[in-house]
Protein backbone atom coordinates (compact mmCIF):
# COMPACT_ATOMS: atom_id res chain seq x y z
CA UNK A 1 0.00 0.00 0.00
CA UNK A 2 1.05 3.63 -1.02
CA UNK A 3 0.08 6.67 1.10
CA UNK A 4 0.08 10.41 -0.73
CA UNK A 5 -0.04 13.36 1.50
CA UNK A 6 -1.97 15.81 0.04
CA UNK A 7 -3.13 19.32 1.68
CA UNK A 8 -6.35 21.14 0.56
CA UNK A 9 -5.91 24.61 -0.64
CA UNK A 10 -8.45 27.38 -1.55
CA UNK A 11 -8.49 26.19 -5.09
CA UNK A 12 -9.42 22.71 -4.13
CA UNK A 13 -12.62 24.07 -2.49
CA UNK A 14 -15.98 25.56 -3.89
CA UNK A 15 -18.05 28.51 -2.10
CA UNK A 16 -18.91 26.61 0.78
CA UNK A 17 -15.38 25.50 1.35
CA UNK A 18 -15.73 21.88 0.85
CA UNK A 19 -13.83 20.06 -1.56
CA UNK A 20 -14.99 19.65 -4.83
CA UNK A 21 -15.88 16.17 -5.45
CA UNK A 22 -14.24 15.70 -8.74
CA UNK A 23 -11.02 17.09 -7.19
CA UNK A 24 -10.92 13.62 -5.26
CA UNK A 25 -10.44 11.89 -8.61
CA UNK A 26 -7.46 14.26 -9.09
CA UNK A 27 -6.17 13.21 -5.62
CA UNK A 28 -6.31 9.67 -6.86
CA UNK A 29 -4.59 9.89 -10.10
CA UNK A 30 -1.46 11.64 -8.30
CA UNK A 31 -1.36 9.05 -6.15
CA UNK A 32 -1.15 6.36 -9.12
CA UNK A 33 1.24 8.40 -10.33
CA UNK A 34 3.30 8.70 -7.63
CA UNK A 35 2.97 4.58 -7.32
CA UNK A 36 4.32 3.78 -10.88
CA UNK A 37 6.75 6.78 -11.04
CA UNK A 38 6.38 9.63 -13.28
CA UNK A 39 9.89 8.57 -15.18
CA UNK A 40 8.32 4.78 -16.08
CA UNK A 41 4.90 6.36 -17.15
CA UNK A 42 6.45 9.00 -19.46
CA UNK A 43 9.15 6.45 -20.85
CA UNK A 44 6.06 4.21 -21.79
CA UNK A 45 4.19 6.58 -23.14
CA UNK A 46 6.71 8.56 -25.35
CA UNK A 47 9.51 5.46 -26.06
CA UNK A 48 6.65 2.50 -26.16
CA UNK A 49 3.61 4.34 -27.29
CA UNK A 50 1.33 2.92 -24.24
CA UNK A 51 -0.95 5.01 -22.71
CA UNK A 52 -3.16 4.10 -19.59
CA UNK A 53 -6.79 4.46 -19.32
CA UNK A 54 -9.39 4.53 -16.56
CA UNK A 55 -11.70 1.60 -17.76
CA UNK A 56 -14.10 1.94 -15.41
CA UNK A 57 -14.20 4.12 -11.57
CA UNK A 58 -16.46 3.72 -8.92
CA UNK A 59 -16.34 5.95 -5.87
CA UNK A 60 -18.26 6.89 -2.45
CA UNK A 61 -18.23 10.03 -0.63
CA UNK A 62 -18.68 9.51 2.91
CA UNK A 63 -17.78 12.83 4.40
CA UNK A 64 -16.29 16.24 3.06
CA UNK A 65 -12.98 17.63 3.57
CA UNK A 66 -12.36 21.22 3.89
CA UNK A 67 -9.71 23.94 3.63
CA UNK A 68 -6.35 23.71 4.99
CA UNK A 69 -7.72 19.69 5.50
CA UNK A 70 -4.38 17.94 5.37
CA UNK A 71 -5.22 14.35 3.95
CA UNK A 72 -3.67 11.16 2.87
CA UNK A 73 -4.58 8.92 -0.93
CA UNK A 74 -4.17 5.49 0.22
CA UNK A 75 -4.14 3.23 -2.87
CA UNK A 76 -3.61 -0.62 -3.06
CA UNK A 77 -3.46 -2.24 -6.65
CA UNK A 78 -4.42 -5.80 -7.53
CA UNK A 79 -3.31 -7.27 -11.25
CA UNK A 80 -6.89 -8.47 -12.39
CA UNK A 81 -5.88 -10.60 -15.45
CA UNK A 82 -3.26 -9.50 -18.16
CA UNK A 83 -5.15 -6.63 -19.05
CA UNK A 84 -6.27 -4.70 -16.06
CA UNK A 85 -4.79 -3.31 -12.83
CA UNK A 86 -7.44 -2.16 -10.42
CA UNK A 87 -6.62 0.09 -7.28
CA UNK A 88 -8.70 0.29 -4.72
CA UNK A 89 -8.07 4.15 -3.32
CA UNK A 90 -9.09 5.65 0.29
CA UNK A 91 -9.16 9.38 1.03
CA UNK A 92 -8.42 9.42 5.16
CA UNK A 93 -7.99 12.97 7.41
CA UNK A 94 -4.35 12.50 8.49
CA UNK A 95 -5.63 13.61 12.00
CA UNK A 96 -7.78 11.05 13.07
CA UNK A 97 -7.86 8.43 9.98
CA UNK A 98 -11.93 9.38 9.31
CA UNK A 99 -12.30 7.98 6.02
CA UNK A 100 -13.91 10.44 3.49
CA UNK A 101 -14.11 8.79 0.06
CA UNK A 102 -13.41 5.26 -1.26
CA UNK A 103 -12.90 4.41 -4.45
CA UNK A 104 -12.36 1.74 -7.21
CA UNK A 105 -10.52 2.56 -10.28
CA UNK A 106 -9.60 0.05 -13.14
CA UNK A 107 -6.83 0.85 -15.30
CA UNK A 108 -5.68 -0.07 -19.15
CA UNK A 109 -3.10 -0.08 -21.60
CA UNK A 110 -3.63 1.37 -24.73
CA UNK A 111 -1.87 1.56 -28.03
CA UNK A 112 -2.89 3.02 -31.08
CA UNK A 113 -5.73 2.47 -29.71
CA UNK A 114 -6.18 -0.47 -28.80
CA UNK A 115 -6.10 -2.58 -25.69
CA UNK A 116 -3.44 -4.13 -25.17
CA UNK A 117 -1.64 -6.52 -22.36
CA UNK A 118 -0.06 -4.52 -19.05
CA UNK A 119 3.53 -4.53 -19.54
CA UNK A 120 5.62 -6.87 -17.52
CA UNK A 121 7.28 -3.87 -15.34
CA UNK A 122 3.90 -3.03 -14.15
CA UNK A 123 2.38 -6.57 -13.30
CA UNK A 124 6.10 -6.71 -11.40
CA UNK A 125 6.13 -3.60 -9.19
CA UNK A 126 2.03 -4.69 -8.27
CA UNK A 127 2.95 -8.24 -7.17
CA UNK A 128 6.46 -7.01 -5.75
CA UNK A 129 4.50 -4.97 -3.30
CA UNK A 130 2.47 -7.75 -2.10
CA UNK A 131 5.27 -9.22 -0.55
Amino acid sequence: MQILPITIYYEDTDITGMVYHPNYFKYFERARSEYFGGDKLRRMQHEDGIGVAVYRAEAVFKKAAFLGDRLEIHSQPKVQGDYRVVFQQQVRRASDQTLLVKATVELVCIAQEKLIRLPRWVVEQVEQDKI
